[in-house]
């Protein structure tokens, strides 16, 4: 085999507040979360492209609240009867939905909207991510989508530089890589800037520096960012 190996280790995911960067472009979300105790709404959804950091926050939120986390295709087949008496729940993803079947959508939506009804009578409430705002998760229950459109939304933006610095040098430290400041002001300078490409970048920057036995350098973002882009 010409090719090396490479395997998948572990990868240490750092999910508390103090690992979540705050930037320009998404200190009012973080501010609306943090005050989600003074809503008057049964709960929050935090709306932002994908791999802007949905998950970090609502893991932030579940360790505070010690909230169950579902992703939403999981709630097809739930025991209601397990979350009756809890607090919090939280559902990712859930623009999800429109990629399921219409009679297994209408069960998900039927049991959500049960956990509605019994986070209500426990003064609880209800968290979810998606990429996309309510209104286009094509919710057909009428009595659910009355209360989530209720509900208080935090949108995270599009990254400046900072952002992109932060969540890149978290992925790496996340991957246990160090890489030099001047690396990263580099890639951010010749990158698509998206939360996606970056999270991209650095998966195959990893990838690479593992099969050469390299560290990373520029010329290996930049051979790397090349390679993405030619797949576009």
């Amino acid at each position: 085999m010409n090719e090396q190996l490479i395997f998948k280790l572990s990868r240490r995911q750092a999910y508390n507040r103090e690992d979540f960067f705050v930037s320009k472009t998404n200190s009012l979300a973080v501010k609306i979360l943090e005050n989600w105790k003074n809503f008057s709404s049964s709960g929050l959804v935090i709306v932002g492209p994908s791999a802007c950091g949905k998950t970090h926050l609502a893991a932030v939120w579940s360790k505070e609240t010690s909230a169950k986390s579902y992703d939403i295709s999981t709630f097809f087949g739930i025991d209601l009867n397990h979350l009756i008496d809890e607090k919090f729940i939280v559902l990712e993803d859930v623009e999800k939905l429109e990629l399921l079947p219409k009679d297994k959508r209408l069960i998900i939506e039927e049991n959500i909207l049960h956990i509605f009804n019994s986070l209500s009578a426990n003064n609880g409430k209800i968290l979810f991510t998606s990429c996309k705002f309510p209104r286009f998760w094509e919710i057909g229950l009428k009595d659910l989508l009355s209360r989530i459109m209720t509900l208080t939304i935090v949108e995270l933006n599009l990254p400046d530089d900072n952002l992109l610095a932060a969540l890149m040098a978290k992925q790496f430290q996340d991957r246990q890589i160090k890489v030099d400041d001047e690396v990263l002001t580099y890639a951010i300078s010749r990158m698509e800037r998206s939360f996606l490409f970056a999270k991209t970048l650095v998966e195959a920057l990893d990838v690479e520096s593992l099969k050469l036995k390299k560290p990373i350098k520029k010329n290996m973002v930049n051979e790397i960012i090349e390679k993405l882009y030619s797949r576009t």
